[in-house]
């Protein structure tokens, strides 16, 4: 199998997004090139042939971030990248994944955003640094209550 490069999500287009995931093996394919599925089985096929599992035995999923999910490979994927792109809206998940239940979105965001939390509190960022100044000054963020309190400048 060969690694093709890939364009940042950022840059995808819906065009692009299609081209890399209209089929099972490309999605596994992408997945395997982003490391989000093992490119070799974990456990080998004790027949030593070069395959995965089927049934009881261990399938490509095992062990990955798609483990233990009822939805199918693309539905996944599709979530994964609408919600990198910010354009994670029910209705839009509903129509372009074809979840049935309102729950499971909700499920899956929680289940992203928790990893994403995770990670940085393992890798956390560091701001600022030799020649870079960090002002803190008061945050904008407040909302004012019965119009009552100073106005802050955005």
């Amino acid at each position: 199998m060969s690694f093709t490069p890939l364009l940042p999500f950022d840059s995808f287009t819906d065009r692009e997004w299609v081209e890399h995931t209209n089929t099972i093996e490309k999605i596994i394919e992408f997945c395997q090139n982003i490391g989000l599925i093992p490119i070799s089985p974990t456990n080998p096929c004790a027949k030593q042939r070069n395959n995965w599992y089927v049934g009881a035995y261990a399938r490509s999923r095992d062990g990955t971030f798609f483990s233990k999910s009822k939805l199918e490979l693309h539905q996944v994927v599709d979530l994964l990248f609408y919600w990198s792109q910010c354009n994670d809206s029910h209705e839009h998940l509903r129509r372009h994944c074809k979840f049935a239940s309102e729950s499971t979105i909700v499920d899956w965001k929680n289940f992203m955003r928790d990893i994403c939390a995770t990670y940085l509190l393992l890798h956390p960022p560091t701001i600022g640094g030799v020649g870079h100044i960090v002002e803190i000054d008061e945050s904008s963020w407040t909302k004012r209550k019965y119009n009552v309190g100073r106005v802050v400048n955005n």
